[in-house]
């Protein structure tokens, strides 16, 4: 029986669940005391403010909608109307949210077989919610992603001008001006392809056992790796400024890593002017490896993940790029950092921003470099980009046209809505800092195909493309040296001119009794260099930091102009039976402390001095006793002049020949033998057969046409 006060109740109660159901629809179902995970559209930061200041949390910001985290029971009080959020999820104790873009070799389903998939942006962003521990499998191949912060800033997604006091090339309008031109070609210019390549392969080859390295982070030979990069980054830096290996915990599998930033601060010449970063992760994987047992897979405990291009050269861009800027000065300091646990979400680089955005928020900008190797072109490579961050990414490309008769590189700039993306530079967007980020294509669809595979090895990276790349960031962030112009004195090998008297051309060698003609001169490659400038230049017979003979010196005073070539007065010497070999003739070039730039001061050139007569001026094998294998084992000899033939026996105790050789079959290195050093390998001269352990005597014999030498000595074979 239903009375009027049950009719009247009921219709309350009714009336109260239509208006549940209606808020239900628009997505806010949930019981009193849940958190929500909201998606808020926005379009100025003074509406996220006011979300905080009444009680929400930003989780994260896109170009024109976030995350905010809320309390359900206080939506109302939040002041969002209908067509401004949706829920995304409610929130679960011991539940993470991940981050999570959709490349084009992954799918949605390969996905969420972790857990809950919530659409975020319609077509690659989601948010995936699961138990699992992630970061072994956080990776392009299946999908790249970010642990969703717990608090974000809106900052990235306008326009912004670059910080105060710092004047980018995008801005001036007109050409450099020539003396700016001249310091960011010699900075480029110091770059060194070779030094790129050699560390790349330091990183991925194990020097010790010709094996390919693993750097994965879990893997005990990371850490032994931050150390080295810690000693290389100390050396690039000539020993200026602090290093230091920033520990953060990692907790995977149940288990606390404690995994290394390597972090070396180059010391500004001002005091709190800001801090540029220029990074890379070191850090490999090897996960997409495909084995012809399908039933194999990839195990980080054993397997190598050499990383050569990921990011093996980017790391090697840091290194050169400390090399060469610590030649000159900044207002700001410059921290050169190496990340680690990039591969398994970012988590050093997280760390890092994380921290300055609390300790230390004056980040002025970040370079990033992640894969920039692996390109069949050397012509171009890109920059990725934030809208903030476009005062950077400018910056750089105006360098590239300023300077492409230099370095030859054409940047394209790749625009980027989101905050989130597939390298550490994302971290420092999350963070609020402006960053860009040197990648090998325009887009995150890699076309490397050894990319996170046993097969990212050095031998297939574009080494010009690489070396450009770190010539381009190191002239870029030269543009911001306090020095516009520091003089820079230099020397070469072809400043040593050496002439025979009486003979006008060139000479490259002479013979006893002959006098030698040595006229030497410098450069000044940089500005012009100051009217108390006092310089010696000094010839040596030898390295002079290894005792080389003083053949002399000469002083220079005064001015000398930008580009200037000053040549000075000769030295003279007299050749002697005792010169005759093939010398190394130094000139080093030393005005003190006051040169910035003190690593183009030395070079070298060869002189050979010959007899008229032939004569071994000695021979020993080396070493002696030989022990083991003999392939390091070598037959030396030093002439005085060229010869024709060469002829090597050896003979046991009893003097019994058991092995030789004679001319060609004596090996490159001997034949046809030279004035100065020879050699002959011991593989070369016993290839009749394997020596029982003794000790042998040899007959060198040496046919120089019309004078015939031969030398005898002995040496001890231990097995």
């Amino acid at each position: 029986m239903h009375t009027p006060v049950t009719r009247t109740l009921t219709w309350i109660g009714f009336g109260l669940a239509f208006v549940g159901l209606v808020w239900c629809n628009v997505g806010v179902c949930g019981e009193r005391g849940e958190t929500l995970l909201l998606k808020v559209t926005w379009s100025n930061e003074a509406e996220l403010n006011s979300l905080e200041s009444r009680g929400a949390t930003l989780r994260y910001c896109h170009r024109d909608w976030a995350i905010v985290e809320a309390p359900g029971r206080d939506l109302e009080s939040l002041g969002l109307s209908e067509e401004k959020f949706s829920v995304v999820d409610t929130l679960r104790a011991g539940t993470r949210y991940w981050l999570v873009h959709l490349t084009e070799v992954s799918s949605r389903d390969s996905v969420a077989v972790y857990g809950k998939l919530c659409p975020l942006d319609g077509r690659t962003l989601f948010l995936l919610r699961t138990n699992e521990t992630l970061e072994e499998h956080v990776s392009p191949w299946v999908f790249s992603g970010v642990l969703l912060p717990e608090k974000a800033t809106c900052r990235g997604h306008r326009p912004r001008a670059a910080p105060s006091g710092l004047k980018v090339a995008a801005d001036a309008g007109a050409p450099l001006d020539e003396a700016r031109r001249r310091l960011l070609a010699s900075v480029s210019g110091d770059v060194s392809a070779d030094s790129i390549r050699a560390i790349v392969h330091f990183l991925s080859v194990d020097d010790s056992s010709g094996a390919l390295r693993s750097r994965y982070t879990f893997r005990d030979e990371t850490l032994e790796m931050a150390h080295l990069l810690r000693e290389r980054l100390r050396e690039a830096l000539g020993g200026q400024g602090e290093d230091s290996l920033h520990v953060f915990v990692f907790r995977y599998g149940g288990i606390d890593y404690y995994l290394p930033n390597v972090v070396a601060r180059f010391p500004g010449q001002k005091v709190g002017k800001g801090t540029f970063v220029l990074c890379a992760h070191f850090d490999s994987q090897g996960g997409r490896t495909v084995y012809e047992d399908p039933e194999r897979r990839w195990n980080w405990r054993t397997d190598p993940a050499p990383g050569a291009d990921d990011n093996g050269s980017g790391v090697a861009s840091v290194l050169e790029c400390a090399r060469v800027l610590s030649q000159l000065e900044f207002d700001f300091d410059i921290e050169f950092v190496l990340f680690c646990a990039e591969e398994q979400g970012l988590f050093g680089s997280r760390a890092y921003a994380s921290e300055h955005e609390l300790m230390d928020p004056n980040i002025l900008g970040v370079l990033n470099f992640d894969m920039h190797a692996f390109r069949e072109s050397a012509e171009s490579t890109f920059v990725r980009t934030n809208t903030s961050s476009e005062w950077l990414s400018n910056h750089v490309r105006r360098i590239s046209e300023e300077l492409y008769d230099t370095i030859g590189l054409r940047v394209g700039l790749t625009p980027v809505e989101t905050l989130f993306d597939a390298s550490d530079h994302a971290s420092f967007w999350m963070s609020g800092f402006d960053a860009v980020h040197f990648f090998e294509h325009s887009s995150l669809h890699i076309p490397n195909p050894y990319y996170h595979t046993v097969h990212d090895t050095e031998e297939k990276l574009n080494y010009e493309l690489s070396c450009k790349v770190a010539k381009l960031a190191a002239a870029s962030m030269a543009y911001f040296a306090t020095t516009s112009d520091p003089w820079d004195l230099q020397v070469l090998a072809g400043d040593l001119v050496f002439s025979v008297e009486g003979e006008p051309s060139y000479a490259s060698e002479a013979t006893v009794g002959q006098t030698v003609r040595i006229v030497p001169s410098f450069h000044n490659v940089g500005g012009r260099a100051p009217d108390t400038l006092s310089a010696s230049i000094t010839v040596y017979d030898g390295d002079p930091s290894s005792g080389g003979w003083l053949i002399g010196q000469r002083w220079v005073s005064g001015a000398v102009p930008s580009g200037g070539t000053v040549p000075l007065a000769p030295f003279y010497w007299l050749l002697e039976e005792d010169d005759v070999g093939v010398h190394s003739i130094y000139i080093v070039v030393d005005c003190g402390e006051s040169e910035q730039n003190r690593t183009n001061n030395v070079a070298s050139r060869t002189f050979g001095v010959s007899s008229a007569s032939l004569k071994i001026a000695e021979s020993f094998v080396f070493p002696n006793p030989t022990r083991g294998a003999l392939e390091a084992a070598t037959l030396r000899f030093s002439l005085t002049r060229d010869a024709e033939a060469v002829q090597v026996d050896v003979y046991d105790i009893s003097g019994q020949r058991v092995a030789g050789c004679r001319d060609a079959s004596c090996g490159d290195r001997a034949f046809p033998p030279s004035l100065g050093p020879n050699e002959v390998s011991l593989c070369e001269i016993l290839r009749d057969g394997a020596l029982a352990p003794g000790v042998y005597f040899y007959k060198l014999r040496v046919d120089g046409g019309e004078d015939n030498v031969q030398f005898f000595g002995k040496f001890a074979l231990v097995r």
